[in-house]
This record gives structure tokens, sequence and C-alpha cells, in this order.
């Protein structure tokens, strides 16, 4: 059975990225202001939006609170994989001549999203493993992670260190073509001496120094020549310093942070992507295979619903998607009517008094995630061992949809997802528990307990919106992959620590899924009234509890 449907709480939160913009853009017009780079923006009037150095527009409309932008900012496009955005790091003649006049290198991609995109088209759409690709694109690939100008402010939010062992974050993928890592390094971390199975890796630095040492293989057997070929550094700060290329024609790796003092950021491009490699001992003894991917994430050959589409006939409709379920939010809020949000009524519930949260249900569950879908963001590259993977995959003015990927024993601290919202959630593989614990000073004793098995559909609501709440996957053994939809969108968790309240940004997974328009249709595509109906009839002729 579904659960009763509630409104949930929640909180307006700031955005100091949008305050910065709103200062920059107000003090533009005095003698004393900074100089601005110039970016033109996908605007239906193809606007020129002036940005401080460094600040983007991916992390001004993804990051921070739904609120609407300054006058003078053109409001965000619906939608965040779109197709119908203008090309990401176009930099105007004006700020090209006073990167030139600074001495420095042209910014050529400014955000994540912008960077993956270009990657896609520069990169072989199908890359053979173990062949080395034209130098000419290794030396164009180069220079486009050389002349990346990314915000801190972005790819923090992928970022985690670990004292043990340095990590790996997925922050980009195109299946089959290649996979965009965020490795994090403390102080003296070092990775073994390894090969990149048949794979080609770019590394662009982004914070500190790391230390490249290159090893030959050996001669006489399968191992490697325990002597160091070569030393590189890679310095984030000096730019021409900071991309480095290896494959396994060219020798050996190993990479290490030599600071005793700072951490280390890297991005990793692996093209194309693997899950294993060949680590070899520093003794020159044979190598032994190791995972680069979480061992725990299912198998896709176990999913029941790859094969049933694999085997499907072709005259018969598969389900809805998961880009037909945001295609069909898009659409809702346009049908509902519904303007965005200002910022002083965020937290106003009468703005989402006309969303029937039965029709969040109907349409959500539905969706059967396609082949490409698993394969974009359920894959072993998505899994994390030390935390719950959550990626925001849609985000308009009215809804936002995230895809977790539980490993085992995993969850999410308690948080609340703030005043007014709503959160709907689809278990797709494995099964949650759902906790909402109690409000004032025991705010950590639980109140409400949820057993969320496969296949369920939750609104996940409360007598009191304001109350903390929990979510775990509810086996030791087994993984877990979960839908979530929130309205208004949600891009910011507000979690409940031992030192108090903090917040953290729901990162961007870039280039999982390729939307259309958002908001478009196919001329006769149903309404997601309509759609909404036939899915709550079906729904009502089956046995299955939801």
């Amino acid at each position: 059975t579904r659960p009763p449907p509630s409104a949930p709480a929640c909180r307006k939160s700031q955005s100091p990225l949008r305050a910065a913009m709103r200062r920059a853009t107000t003090s533009a017009a005095s003698a004393a202001a900074p100089r601005l780079l110039s970016r033109r923006v996908a605007t239906g009037n193809a606007g020129v939006l002036a940005l401080p150095r460094g600040a983007t527009t991916g992390a001004l409309r993804f990051f921070g609170s739904p609120a609407t932008p300054p006058p003078t900012l053109p409001h965000p496009a619906a939608g965040v994989l779109g197709e119908n955005a203008a090309p990401e790091g176009a930099l105007s003649a004006a700020a090209t001549a006073d990167a030139e006049q600074e001495g420095g290198l042209t910014p050529y991609c400014l955000d994540l999203r912008g960077l993956i995109a270009t990657l896609r088209q520069e990169l072989p759409a199908q890359p053979t493993r173990g062949a080395k690709i034209d130098d000419a694109v290794t030396e164009r690939v180069s220079e486009v992670l050389r002349r990346t100008k990314l915000n801190p402010r972005e790819w923090r939010q992928h970022a985690v260190f670990r004292r043990g062992r340095y990590t790996r974050n997925i922050v980009g993928y195109s299946p089959g073509q290649f996979v965009a890592l965020l490795l994090c390094w403390e102080r003296g971390q070092q990775s073994p001496i390894h090969d990149h199975s048949g794979a080609h890796c770019f590394v662009r630095m982004l914070q500190g120094r790391l230390k490249e040492e290159s090893f030959d293989w050996a001669s006489d057997g399968p191992g490697a020549n325990p002597k160091v070929k070569s030393e590189v550094i890679m310095d984030a700060k000096k730019p021409a310093e900071s991309v480095a290329f290896a494959h396994d024609s060219l020798g050996l790796h190993r990479v290490s942070n030599p600071d005793n003092e700072e951490v280390a950021v890297s991005l990793h491009i692996y093209s194309p992507p693997f899950e294993d490699c060949l680590v070899f001992p520093p003794t020159g003894a044979a190598p032994k295979r190791a995972p680069m991917v979480s061992i725990n994430a299912p198998s896709l050959d176990s999913i029941s619903s790859i094969s049933e589409a694999l085997f499907r006939p072709s005259g018969l409709t598969p389900p809805p998607s998961l880009r037909d379920l945001c295609a069909s939010l898009s659409r809702l809020g346009a049908e509902l009517a519904l303007p965005p949000p200002p910022a002083a009524a965020i937290a106003a519930p009468g703005l989402q008094a006309a969303i029937d949260p039965s029709i969040i249900l109907d349409l959500l569950g539905s969706v059967d995630m396609s082949p490409f879908e698993w394969a974009s963001l359920a894959s072993p590259a998505h899994f994390s061992d030390f935390h719950c993977s959550q990626n925001l995959i849609h985000c308009d003015d009215h809804f936002s949809v995230m895809v977790s990927c539980w490993s085992p024993g995993q969850s999410v601290p308690p948080h609340h997802i703030g005043r007014g919202r709503q959160e709907w959630v689809k278990v797709v593989h494995g099964s949650l528990n759902f906790q909402e614990l109690a409000s004032g000073l025991f705010w950590w004793e639980v109140e409400r307990n949820n057993h969320l098995p496969e296949g369920s559909i939750s609104h996940l609501g409360g007598e009191c919106s304001a109350r903390m709440r929990s979510l775990a996957n509810a086996s030791e053994t087994t993984s877990a992959i979960s839908i979530h939809v929130f309205s208004p969108p949600l891009t910011q968790f507000t979690f409940q620590t031992e030192k108090g309240s903090r917040r953290q940004d729901v990162p961007m997974l870039h280039g999982a899924l390729r939307m259309g328009t958002p908001g478009s249709s196919p001329a006769g595509a149903p309404s997601p009234s309509d759609t909404a109906a036939k899915a709550g009839a079906a729904a009502g002729a089956e046995t299955t509890v939801r």
C-alpha cells in the first residue's frame, strides 16, 4: 500500500555563489568594478551573462536554493541535461583578449557539464581497448583539459577524503566511451604500480600536486621493471604542468601525493571505461588483478527488467523510461501553470497545492529504467565503498529527479529536505528502510519506521514536515537502487551532525542522460495527467503491493 500523502517541510537555503553573482551584477556599473568574463548563455534571446572570473552558470543553475535569479540575469532553462543549451566554454572576444594580455590561457570549459559535453565530441565514440588513439586527438583533449577552469564549489561536491586510501568519485559518464572520476589524495597517499587495461588515461590537476613515476614492462616476465624510468610533477597552480596522459603502450605508472601539508585533487578521464586493472608489486613479481569499481554493485545481467527489455518483442511498446519521466514532470509543471517560486515564497505551501501526490506516484510507478539508463546511472562505477552515491539527473523550476546507488549497509545521515517540499521514492532494486525522527530536543528518537521493498513507490511525508529523516539500505549483503522525485526541486541537503547542522549540495552526474528539449513533447503525445490516469488504472488491476 502507498503511504498517505502529506507535505514534508523545507527551509530556503542561501547560495553564496548567487550572492556573489548579485554583488557582481550591481557593481558592474562602477569604475572600481572587477574585470568580468562574458560568456554566452542558452536563453531565449541568446543573451550574454557577465560572470566573475571562476564562476559558472552550471553552479548557479543547479546549486543552492531554487530561487529566481536577479532580474538582470536570465532565468535558467528547464532541465539539466538538455541538448538545446548553447555550447559550454564559449568566450567573448573581449574575454579572450583580456586573458592574452594577462599572459594566461583562455579558459575553454568553465563547468563539468560543458567539459563532459566537449569530451563526448572530442573522444572516439567507440574506442578500441588496447589500441592507442590518434596523437592529434590526444593533444586536442589534453589542450581542452589544460584550458579548463572549473569552479571549486562545483567539483568539491564530489570530493571525499579517507585516511586509509585515496578515493575515486564519479562525476561524468558516457557508456562505452569514457568515465570521468575525481580522485582525492590525502597527504602522502599513493597508488600502486598499475596499468589501465588498455584504456587511455587523461589527468587534470585541480588542487595541490601529484608525482607520476613511470616504469617499463619487465623484459623477462609479466611483471614490471622496478626501476623508475621517469618522474613528473603535476601542479594545479601551473597550467602547463597540470595535465598528463598515460597508456599501456607507454608503460606503467605510480601516482602519489608528495606533499606532507596539502591534499591533492585530480580529475581523471578513462576512455573506454574499465572495471579492473593489473597491480604490480615493486619487487618485480607477477601482477594481480584488482577491481577499480565497487564489488558490491549489482550485475546488470541479474536485473530482470534489463532482460525483459532486451528480449521484448519489437511490436510491444516499452514502459516509460527515466527520460520519459523527466519530460513528463516538465510538462506537468507547465500544465499546472505553477510560476517559478519567488525567493520570498519558497516555503509557502500554497504553491504546491495544485500537485496531487497520486499523479507523481502513478508516473513514478510506471517508470522502468531502460538498459541504456541502467548502464548510465547504475553501473559498478556509480557505487561507492564510502557512502551512498546520490546524483541529480534532472532539475527544472518545479521538480528535481535524483538516482541513489546504495552499497550494502549504507545509509544517509539524519537530514531534512526543507519546509514545503515533497518527496516520492521508487525502489527499483533491493530494499530501503525509511525513518522519521522526533522533533525537539530528542530529535534522534525514531517515531516512524517504514520498510520500502523492491518495486514499492512511496510518498514520504509526515504530520510535522520539519522533522529529520533517514534512509538506509535494508540489507547488509545486497545493494539497492532508488529513484527520488522532489517538488519544489531539491539541490541541497541539511544534515544533522554532532557539531550541528551541515549543508551539502547534491552532486550533478553529467552526461548520464541526453535529454531532449525540456517541456516539449512529440505531436500527439499524451499529457502527464492522461499517462497517470492510465498508469493508475493499470495499477488497480495488478496484485503487486506498492
